[in-house]
């Protein structure tokens, strides 16, 4: 783990104004403010603060990128760095310009898509509806269309399986199936979700496949041959999962599955 000790406490025009482009062009406009060798930038779509850091002048690394959002900071694939920004959930460490800059764009994407920001906006876009059956169809409607957006922005737009990125052949899948969730915070919570492939959406959905614990999949015995070849099952990469998918996905294995003869 580094430490972020080794941070500037005073910046160059120049170098601040490459942190400030970093945060700047991936949604993190409002700032910056200084202090204690960070500087921050806040958001007025996603939650949660960030802060940047450089160790030396130049643009020769390493940087450091403070987060507020707990969710955001645990799945971000990057060093750990120590200590944080105060009141913050972690800091990370990037090796140069280029990996800083993505370091932040994906802070910014997960903070949109994680829990609870999907279930805020559904209920600011819902609050004005009441209990008739009309009503309640509308907020299913509404919730299936946060849902959605907030797999397109986890998983990249495109489907893990088969890198198809057409919204049109994408699908939203829920791990647990609506109908099945407790509360509609599982209903909108992004580890509760896919982004599949129209066929492949289908064949989960219907149990003829699931993912086992390290993301990979597995195909009902009564899958047919044809419909493994399509989906090319040998070869289809593994999920990139979290705790709270391999939770779910149990879930999934247990009662969905179609694992018998």
């Amino acid at each position: 783990m580094i430490d972020t000790a080794a941070r500037l406490k005073g910046y160059p025009v120049s170098l601040e104004s490459e942190l400030r482009d970093a945060a700047n062009e991936h949604g993190y406009r409002i700032g910056p403010e200084q202090a204690a060798g960070w500087i921050f930038f806040r958001s007025a779509s996603a939650p949660g603060e960030v802060a940047l850091a450089a160790t030396a002048a130049g643009m020769e690394g390493p940087f450091f990128l403070s987060v507020e959002h707990p969710g955001a900071a645990r799945e971000i694939a990057a060093e750990r760095a120590f200590p944080p920004a105060k009141g913050h959930a972690a800091a990370l460490a990037f090796p140069d310009r280029a990996s800083l800059f993505e370091g932040v764009r994906s802070v910014y994407r997960l903070s949109l898509s994680l829990p609870t920001l999907p279930y805020e906006q559904y209920l600011k876009e819902t609050e004005h509806l009441g209990d008739t059956e009309a009503d309640r169809i509308q907020k299913i409607r509404i919730g299936q269309n946060r849902f959605r957006d907030a797999l397109l922005t986890y998983w990249h737009s495109c489907c893990p399986l088969t890198g198809i990125s057409n919204p049109e052949l994408l699908r939203a899948s829920h791990i647990v199936p609506w109908a099945d969730c407790e509360s509609d915070e599982q209903r909108l919570d992004v580890h509760n979700g896919l982004l599949l492939s129209s066929l492949w959406d289908a064949a989960f959905d219907a149990g003829l496949v699931t993912f086992d614990e390290m993301g990979r999949a597995i195909a009902s015995p009564r899958l047919c041959s044809n419909a493994a070849a399509e989906l090319r099952m040998e070869s289809a990469p593994p999920l990139s999962l979290t705790d709270e998918h391999r939770g779910r996905l149990k879930w999934h294995r247990d009662k969905v599955w179609q694992g018998g003869p």
